[in-house]
């Protein structure tokens, strides 16, 4: 199946008619259900901010952006050629799947910091995470939201929204049934 993006959902309906609310806090299940359906509903509005708000900070701090994307990008890069070609570091991926990937991303975040970008860089993919957060969280759905996800559950289109929350959801899945054994 090839992945497909929603359409832009309309300004008034994002941000001008919108309602927000504070995120309901205790009740944890409602309030995931609001982050979901707003995230796969807005997903391809999410996305034009985060490229809006990545390119804002890269005009405001090109240098440094470049470093801490270069940086982050040629360790993974490394990571996968040394997996691929030294059987120890896939054996230890495979034993302690998150111990890689949080070394891999120590590493880039050295990198960064001892070329003096981190807080650019980070800053820069954090503050779009942050925004989408928000407004997902806080974001109060109409009708014409909650009637366009109940048609959604009967098509079988996959979305990037619906391919991370998968990932995101089944890595979730496989830790609480690791914490029950």
């Amino acid at each position: 199946m090839a992945v497909q993006f929603p359409p832009v959902r309309s300004l008034q309906d994002f941000i001008t008619d919108a309602q927000f609310t504070a995120p309901t806090f205790h009740d944890r299940d409602r309030m995931e259900n609001r982050m979901v359906n707003n995230l796969i509903y807005y997903q391809t509005n999410y996305l034009l901010c985060a490229i809006l708000i990545l390119i804002l900070v890269g005009v405001m701090y090109p240098k440094d952006l470049m470093i801490g994307t270069v940086s982050l990008v040629s360790t993974f890069i490394l990571f996968g050629v040394a997996q691929s070609r030294e059987s120890r570091v896939a054996r230890i991926k495979r034993r302690y799947p998150f111990l890689v990937p949080a070394s891999v991303l120590g590493l880039a975040v050295f990198i960064i910091y001892a070329l003096g970008s981190m807080l650019v860089f980070l800053w820069g993919v954090s503050m779009p995470l942050a925004v989408i957060l928000l407004h997902a969280a806080t974001h109060k759905r109409n009708i014409k939201n909650k009637f366009a996800n109940v048609t959604e559950l009967f098509k079988e289109d996959v979305t990037p929204m619906t391919v991370i929350l998968s990932k995101i959801c089944s890595s979730g899945d496989d830790d609480t049934e690791n914490r029950q054994r």
